[in-house]
């Protein structure tokens, strides 16, 4: 199974991470994050093309990727170089135009799903968008691992939100948005199991699961929550700037309704997993991301 999970180390050398209960509910531990930090300095263009190149591979499968590859290479006179850039132009062509912070949002969950958890895609969104006769909705990130003799299936949602959204209104749309997503992942997996968005290697499992006859199930569910800080960051070198994200995200945890959990079966709120990524100027991270694949 690790064979299918994508290469994500190159992006996680840019990214700054922790793990905190954060004094939430279910108390855990969750995870803390941001763009990591050099001495002083924020390696926010290293972290930025690094994510834009695990594009592709959360397009496509390994299967697919080696499918369309050998293909253009076929029809190119054996011209790797064509071949690829053919690939990644293909891959950009998924994007909807006009929602780059969702779609950001939704790239980072699918990287951080595989690295934290070591679960590749079970089904994979971003084709959906473009198929004719197919409308997107549910979970934001659906992942499948083998643990033992269990069979996990993990409900990933992201919420990104710009400069004029609240932590902590991105953080109850996000419990909102993952509950609904379990509510509704029979009828998603309906939609696509018998679609080509399933990886090959894994249409046994989906299949199986909806026919009730994988055993030893269990869900898991992943909320990522990336919003816009603007607390500044104190500190005079990396390991004083690093504290002080960490105080801070810790502090915006700590700052929630605990009414924000009234509604959440206790079965349920059990199995959630927080992710927490605070970006400074957010927006100017989403419009360069926005114009390195091309979003129009």
């Amino acid at each position: 199974m690790d064979n299918l999970l994508s290469h994500t180390d190159s992006l996680f050398n840019h990214v700054y991470w922790f793990k905190s209960n954060f004094d939430l509910l279910p108390q855990k531990e969750h995870y803390g994050s941001a763009i990591d930090i050099t001495d002083i300095s924020e390696r926010k263009h290293d972290f930025l093309s690094e994510l834009v190149n695990t594009v592709t591979s959360w397009v496509y499968s390994n299967s697919k990727i080696d499918q369309i590859v050998s293909e253009r290479t076929q029809s190119v006179n054996g011209d790797l170089g064509n071949a690829y850039t053919f690939l990644t132009t293909k891959a950009f062509s998924k994007f909807r135009p006009g929602y780059p912070q969702g779609q950001f949002g939704e790239l980072l969950l699918f990287n951080f799903i595989q690295h934290f958890f070591k679960a590749v895609p079970l089904l994979r969104k971003q084709p959906i968008t473009t198929s004719v006769g197919h409308e997107r909705f549910g979970a934001d990130g659906i992942h499948y691992k083998r643990s033992g003799d269990s069979n996990i299936i993990l409900l990933g949602e992201s919420k990104c939100y710009k400069s004029k959204y609240s932590f902590s209104s991105a953080f109850k749309t996000s419990l909102e948005s993952i509950v609904s997503s379990f509510d509704e992942l029979d009828e998603e997996l309906d939609l696509y199991t018998y679609d080509d968005f399933i990886d090959p290697n894994l249409e046994t499992i989906a299949k199986k699961f909806k026919k009730n006859t994988l055993p030893k199930v269990r869900f898991e569910l992943v909320c990522l929550v990336a919003y816009n800080e603007n607390m500044a960051k104190g500190g005079d070198n990396e390991e004083e700037i690093k504290n002080s994200i960490k105080e801070i995200i810790e502090e915006r945890c700590s700052n929630l309704s605990d009414d924000y959990f009234d509604n959440l079966k206790a079965s349920l709120l059990k199995r959630i997993n927080y992710i927490v990524f605070p970006i400074w100027e957010l927006d100017t991270l989403l419009k360069d991301f926005n114009t390195k694949v091309r979003v129009k």
